[in-house]
């Protein structure tokens, strides 16, 4: 299953240069509708607040690192359902961490924007499966 391009993305990265690059990525391939979050709180303020199509989240950030911020996520009836991406420069570190049915999609950076846009199909299919 593909992601709808039409609906609107969180990027939750420490780095805002990730933030901004992952945006730039995305509005190249048509995903017009990008918000970026500094940190896991941040992002559950505005998962509070909007409803998202697509979740891309670091692995390693604090004060929350993105494993605990999918937690979070899958504890909330509300955002259970949210497809859920990590991107990590550590894969193996993450991997071995993330080894567990039902794990979300992890991508190493830096990628392509095909690469992301794979990895955002796969973690669309990973909910509707």
């Amino acid at each position: 299953m593909s992601f709808d391009r039409s609906k609107p993305v969180l990027v939750v990265d420490d780095t805002y240069a990730i933030v901004r690059i992952v945006r730039t990525l995305l509005n190249a391939q048509g995903v017009l509708d990008v918000e970026g979050a500094g940190s896991g709180p941040e992002a559950i303020r505005k998962l509070s607040q909007k409803e998202y199509g697509l979740v891309v989240c670091d692995y390693y950030m604090t004060p929350m690192s993105g494993a605990d911020l999918k937690l979070i996520m899958d504890g909330r009836p509300e955002w259970a359902g949210i497809p859920f991406l990590l991107m990590t420069t550590n894969d193996a570190g993450a991997k071995a961490k993330l080894d567990r049915p039902g794990a979300p999609i992890l991508i190493q950076k830096p990628f392509t924007a095909e690469a992301l846009l794979a990895a955002m199909d796969r973690a669309v299919s990973a909910v509707a499966a």
